[in-house]
């Protein structure tokens, strides 16, 4: 597939889904003037966003929203921006390797979590060890004391 440069409105339409996804600001931070886009062979629609030829984030075309990368939770991260869930000293190995975050190990969790959003996961000293989506709501994972919390997509340190 070819990477092209979005237009006006499609980059706009980004950056305001990123806003309401992540929190104001958001779509400033993933989408800055530089971004290149992938689209689908059959419908055309956006479906990679880059920066300097490193995925940004994925367009889920089923519900119109950002599968972030690590890269783009990075940045989400680096800027406090985004859904945070803090993990316990005993589930970070396992969060860095790729695996889900049990409720058992969930210290902090944004209370505005809702199901199936995009959450940045961070050890107990605040450090980005992975990305995943919320199976349960950001109030429910640290009173829940069993089930899967967080199903973890990407762990930092997995290969």
């Amino acid at each position: 597939m070819r990477k092209v440069s979005p237009s006006l409105s499609e980059k706009l339409k980004l950056k305001i889904i990123a806003d309401f996804q992540f929190g104001k600001g958001a779509g400033n931070v993933l989408f800055p003037e530089d971004i290149t886009i992938e689209r689908s062979k059959g419908t055309n629609r956006i479906r990679f966003v880059y920066l300097a030829d490193e995925r940004v984030c994925s367009f889920r075309v089923k519900d119109g929203y950002l599968v972030l990368s690590l890269m783009g939770a990075r940045l989400l991260y680096e800027k406090a921006l985004g859904l945070k869930v803090k993990v316990n000293q005993d589930a970070e190995p396992f969060v860095r390797k790729g695996k889900s975050v049990y409720s058992k190990h969930v210290i902090e969790a944004n209370a505005n979590i809702s199901v199936r959003e995009e959450v940045i996961i961070v050890n107990q000293k605040e450090e980005f060890i992975g990305i995943g989506t919320a199976k349960i709501a950001g109030l429910l994972m640290k009173e829940m004391k069993s089930g899967v919390a967080v199903d973890t997509r990407k762990g930092v340190g997995e290969g």
